[in-house]
């Protein structure tokens, strides 16, 4: 198939959280056929994979290489399946932009928020974002799958029961913070944590939270999340603090709106990618309201079964805030 601009740049938004380092980018570029040599990469991985797909769609059949070859990696991405059967996801578009001349009564025109809430937040916004982003981290299996988690109280890791379902995949499992970039590009030395399973360890199927604890002083070196009930409906906002694809820590806070709340269940538009579950989802006031567990076309637990919406899901806070209180009651350590 040919892919045009549009398409080419949806492409680079799904590929470029999956594939971020330059070393997996130029072994996509080798194993799809294509001659490196050719391509200026860019520490930048949006820039990077820019030029990789224009270089490819010069080519035929390159562009339908790399994606297979990313299938093959992340079976179960739905953008990069959607991308594979040529379905590439739909941008969810704003209001029609039109030619303005300027007002008519410019003299009594005075700024307006735009919308039914006000956006504006205060510039330490981003302060405590950066601040609560030091208690996420990856999640990597001794199977090579990754997920994301975060840290709350007691040096207590939180993630998807899916992610660490039983006390073995944790004891053979570590989580590793700061995973991240600096703001010149230069990767941060990141550091591996054990999970101690036999100290602590609870979980829930139906919920889809674990609780774990780890190495004793996490909470001093990189703080914690409080949890505390949740406060959220729909219309509201929400970000993500999150390792889309196992890569560096990213931070999604556009297009977030809240879609549905409803059965410890919250449904939004913030973005997200496989790796990203167990991640924290934050108001706008960076409180924890729900712990990200699914993303794909999802139905409404309260609604009309036969509809079905493409979104992503998590669990709302208070279903896992009232399940790790009833396994410390019950002195759970390692069940």
């Amino acid at each position: 198939m040919g892919y045009d601009q549009s398409s080419l740049t949806k492409l680079r938004k799904i590929l470029a959280p999956l594939y971020p380092r330059e070393a997996e980018q130029r072994r996509l570029i080798r194993d799809a056929g294509l001659d490196e040599t050719l391509i200026a990469l860019d520490r930048s991985a949006a820039n990077s994979w820019s030029e990789i797909l224009n270089h490819a769609s010069r080519r035929p059949g390159k562009v339908e290489a790399i994606i297979k070859l990313a299938l093959e990696e992340h079976p179960e991405n739905e953008l990069l399946l959607r991308a594979g059967e040529d379905r590439p996801p739909e941008p969810l578009l704003g209001d029609a932009i039109f030619a303005w001349a300027g007002p008519r009564n410019a003299g009594a025109l005075h700024e307006k928020i735009i919308g039914e809430a006000s956006a504006l937040v205060p510039t330490s916004y981003l302060a405590l974002g950066l601040k609560c982003a030091r208690a996420v981290a990856k999640v990597r299996l001794a199977s090579g799958n990754v997920g994301s988690a975060f840290l709350t109280g007691e040096n207590t890791l939180i993630t998807n029961h899916h992610v660490l379902p039983d006390p073995s995949s944790a004891a053979r499992a570590v989580a590793v913070f700061d995973f991240e970039q600096t703001l010149e590009g230069v990767d941060v030395k990141a550091t591996e944590v054990r999970l101690l399973p036999d100290r602590f360890f609870a979980a829930s199927e139906e919920d889809d939270w674990a609780a774990v604890s780890v190495e004793e002083h996490a909470n001093d070196r990189w703080g914690k999340l409080a949890l505390r009930p949740a406060s959220v409906k729909a219309g509201d906002r929400v970000n993500i603090i999150q390792h889309p694809g196992g890569g560096y820590k990213q931070m999604s806070f556009f297009a977030n709106t809240v879609a549905f709340v409803g059965q410890r269940r919250v449904q939004y538009l913030t973005d997200t990618l496989p790796g990203s579950s167990g991640s924290p989802v934050f108001d706008r006031s960076w409180n924890v309201v729900a712990l990200h567990h699914a993303g794909g076309w999802l139905r409404e637990p309260s609604g009309d079964p036969k509809h079905a919406y493409l979104r992503n899901e998590g669990i709302l806070i208070d279903a896992v805030i009232d399940g790790l209180a009833r396994a410390r009651r019950a002195g759970r350590g390692g069940a």
